[in-house]
């Protein structure tokens, strides 16, 4: 799943690359040899070219590190009101979306919760997907091997947090014998953009190897807040 090796980001994603998936037995046929080849299954590239499928096939499949990373603040003022964001953006990353795993094949987690993706899983008269056929077998063509098929853009563009206010003018504030009165509503976490599929692109990691690994993260929550201060 991951690999450390000079000349390339610090815990680069590393597996086998999905060409599609096998659509009948004569593409299985065709193909390099490849161990549980079946219709519906991954299809992988024979990177080095030697007629089979093996260790020596891996490759690097992106890396966890983006390119990018920052974020604009905004001040605004007019009169008595008064407006601060941020917005945050993560660009030129990878995410191992390990969740997947979990999810979209049944020897996984038996008995589990499926993801929705099953629903568009290959049939004989449904090649046109991604997904891999919906079954109980588990070897090297299904769900045993790291590969590009749980790699996913992980950028992201997310408004951090939002916060209006109000403070109201002295000449208001004398007749009810106030110094000071502001009114604000603040949120935070408002909106992310992202193609990522998982709960949450922002997954980070404990530790360098496990660094923009997903294994289900609980995402960041939405949260509002209405606010008074005031005094005399």
């Amino acid at each position: 799943m991951v690999r450390n090796q000079p000349g390339h980001d610090l815990s680069s994603f590393f597996g086998y690359n999905v060409i599609g998936l096998f659509n009948s037995k004569e593409e299985v046929a065709a193909a390099p040899t490849q161990d549980g080849a079946a219709p519906g299954r991954f299809r992988y590239q024979d990177t080095n070219g030697d007629g089979k499928i093996d260790a020596d096939d891996r490759q690097f499949l992106g890396s966890p590190i983006p390119k990018f990373t920052g974020s604009i603040t905004l001040t605004l003022k007019y009169k008595g009101f008064d407006l601060n964001t941020n917005l945050y953006a993560s660009l030129g990353n990878k995410i191992f979306n390990n969740q997947r795993w979990f999810t979209d094949f049944y020897p996984s987690f038996t008995g589990a919760a499926m993801g929705g993706r099953v629903r568009d899983s290959w049939l004989p008269t449904h090649t046109n997907t991604t997904v891999p056929i919906f079954e109980s077998a588990s070897n090297f063509s299904t769900n045993t091997q790291a590969n590009s098929y749980y790699v996913e853009n992980g950028a992201y563009a997310r408004m951090q947090y939002l916060n209006l206010g109000y403070t109201f003018p002295a000449v208001v504030l004398n007749k009810v014998n106030l110094s000071r009165l502001r009114l604000s509503v603040s949120a935070t976490n408002l909106f992310t953009i992202t193609k990522y599929s998982g709960l949450d692109p922002g997954v980070g990691g404990s530790a360098d190897q496990n660094f923009g690994i997903d294994v289900g993260n609980y995402p960041v929550q939405r949260g509002y807040n209405v606010g008074l201060s005031f005094g005399f």
